[in-house]
């Protein structure tokens, strides 16, 4: 993953502001505690790596925008920069996720912790510019390292009163994707194939929102990429319709035909640290090559 970066904020060369070397001196604090805990439980230490890097980066991003403006609620503090009508959005995108949370983490048999951090951009060039990515991507929201990221609705919802803007963005905004992605990565503690959390994202916004992606390119008639190929490259894979579809294709097959406990038990599974191919065999009693072979099946019928 591209590391986040940020232009906000100003220092002379030479100078380590205080938030930073506050970061500094928990980071090297935080891998002395990670080499101990690594020699000490050499079992778990895939897990408890990806989480310390997780909250690492976390504390890294709250850091670099602890200087903008906030709005807060019982499990969540949105950051955003001062500007017209960013506080007003800042609302809306926390009265949405509120809206979101309870649903999707009863069902993911997730425990809230402390506040979820969400950060608003005022544009796509700043949203792009977090991660290093080109000003052509188009993404609205993107969950990453413990922390949501979010396009500000004044960005691509063209209505000007406030109330019609609110209605768009709650039934086809971010906010149920992405906290779906953060609800299963803490609970598998980051250990997901990147098409089951995309799957289950948009299925989780379907049930909530009504909301799907309808693009004729992702049309599931045509030649499908392998399920290992869209865990290793994704984002890469040159029809990403496709690659979205066939992800929540393949989530709405094992809710349907198995259950959703059966999901449920794969989540379980994998937040043991077990392997993709395991948690589906000791699921569905079937390995990743014959859930594959069955899905493709299903959906010829």
């Amino acid at each position: 993953m591209p590391e986040p970066t940020t232009s906000y904020g100003y220092r002379q060369p030479g100078e380590t502001p205080t938030g930073q070397r506050t970061f500094l001196h928990l980071l090297a604090v935080v891998m002395l505690v990670t080499s101990f805990m690594v020699i000490r439980f050499p079992g778990g230490a895939k897990g408890f790596l990806y989480v310390v890097f997780r909250e690492v980066v976390k504390l890294n991003m709250m850091v670099k925008t602890s200087g903008w403006n906030s709005v807060e609620s019982e499990y969540f503090l949105v950051r955003y920069k001062p500007g017209p009508g960013n506080k007003r959005n800042a609302k809306l995108v926390l009265n949405t996720a509120e809206s979101f949370l309870e649903p999707i983490a009863q069902r993911y048999d997730y425990q809230i912790k402390g506040k979820i951090p969400v950060i608003l951009y005022s544009s796509r060039e700043e949203l792009n510019a977090s991660f290093g990515w080109p000003a052509s991507e188009r993404a609205m929201g993107v969950y990453w390292g413990g922390a949501i990221r979010v396009l500000s609705p004044d960005e691509w919802i063209e209505y000007d009163e406030f109330e019609e803007k609110k209605t768009v963005f709650e039934s086809c905004g971010p906010m149920a994707h992405e906290i779906t992605h953060l609800i299963i990565d803490y609970r598998t503690k980051g250990n997901y194939p990147r098409w089951l959390t995309e799957g289950l994202a948009q299925y989780e916004e379907y049930m909530l929102t009504g909301f799907r992606f309808s693009d004729p390119a992702g049309n599931l008639g045509q030649d499908l990429y392998p399920l290992n190929k869209m865990d290793k490259e994704f984002d890469s894979l040159p029809n990403q319709s496709l690659a979205y579809r066939q992800s929540l294709s393949a989530v709405d097959y094992i809710m349907k035909v198995y259950g959703k406990e059966k999901m449920h038990m794969i989540i379980n599974d994998l937040s043991q640290g077990r392997s993709v191919n395991r948690s589906f065999s000791n699921s569905l009693g079937v390995d990743m090559i014959k859930f594959e072979q069955e899905w493709q099946h299903w959906l010829s019928l």
